[in-house]
């Protein structure tokens, strides 16, 4: 993991926390979330699918898919069952979704970028698509009770969706990006890492006061995610001899914090919004500091 050489990636993340702590505009950070979803990750995504046959072996593809189904639906299952007492109805459905889904659009593929490189984000993004599946069908319906077909569709028909239909195609036809579109697109995915920093920073900077409504709820979740789960997955990859690179980066996806998304579905469905931040912003930054811990030691 040739990438790993640094705590660079800690500077932009200092520096949109300071800025927005000591009073910068939140405005100008705020619209990076779309300039991220819209542009920066669409780019990645078509170039980290773009030439990558010699990198990355089919038994990989198949595995990453795999094991995605093998992962998301037991833990689904064992959320639900582990949860069937849980008498805060507000919470429930939130601290489930977290323990399913991770933050892979703006807190995974930049660092996964960082510390695996294209190979990582590509295997990422496939785990993702499957995952999505139950994102939309299961957790969805969670939240929602049932399922509006149209309200999904609008949901998952996003650039970043577009992006990696037409990196199938692409692939599937064996075609490169043509040559001159290549560079821009090159361009816009060299800013995904460093834009994504500087949200996780201002994100941080503005929800700081959520993390003291701390409870016990919100740590025994995210040290249920960020630690109990990426721990069985690691034994049991190295227990059956699964590769190290493989075994390194199957874990780091499970160790990803909340997503946003648990937020966004706590507003739509009128749950414990504020628990919702809580757990976002505290396995945020309890995974920030995992990593940081891995630079260190590794």
């Amino acid at each position: 993991m040739p990438q790993a050489e640094n705590f660079s990636f800690l500077a932009l993340i200092l520096i949109a926390y300071l800025l927005v702590r000591k009073g910068f505009g939140v405005k100008a950070f705020d619209n990076i979330p779309k300039l991220l979803f819209n542009l920066c990750m669409p780019a990645l995504i078509l170039v980290s699918f773009s030439g990558m046959d010699s990198e990355i072996s089919s038994q990989d593809t198949l595995f990453v898919s795999v094991f995605a189904v093998a992962y998301t639906l037991p833990v689904y299952l064992a959320a639900r069952y582990a949860l069937r007492r849980y008498q805060n109805t507000a919470r429930k459905e939130t601290i489930a979704l977290n323990m399913i889904i991770g933050n892979t659009s703006f807190v995974g593929l930049p660092f996964i970028f960082y510390f695996f490189g294209s190979w990582g984000v590509r295997l990422t993004i496939l785990f993702s698509v499957v995952q999505d599946v139950f994102l939309w069908s299961l957790c969805y319906s969670m939240f929602a009770g049932t399922r509006s077909v149209k309200q999904t569709l609008k949901v998952v028909m996003n650039p970043c969706f577009v992006a990696i239909v037409v990196s199938f195609a692409l692939a599937g036809l064996r075609l490169e990006i043509p040559d001159i579109i290549r560079p821009p697109i090159d361009m816009l995915a060299n800013m995904t890492v460093p834009l994504a920093l500087l949200c996780i920073g201002s994100l941080l900077a503005q929800h700081t006061s959520a993390l003291r409504n701390i409870d016990r709820d919100a740590i025994i979740s995210v040290a249920v995610k960020t630690f109990a789960l990426p721990t069985v997955v690691f034994f049991i990859f190295i227990t059956i001899g699964m590769s190290l690179e493989l075994t390194l980066l199957s874990t780091f996806i499970t160790a990803l914090p909340a997503g946003l998304i648990s937020v966004i579905f706590a507003k739509e469905f009128d749950k414990d919004v504020a628990f919702a931040n809580v757990a976002f912003m505290l396995s945020t930054l309890t995974f920030i500091l995992l990593c940081v811990t891995l630079l260190i030691f590794i």
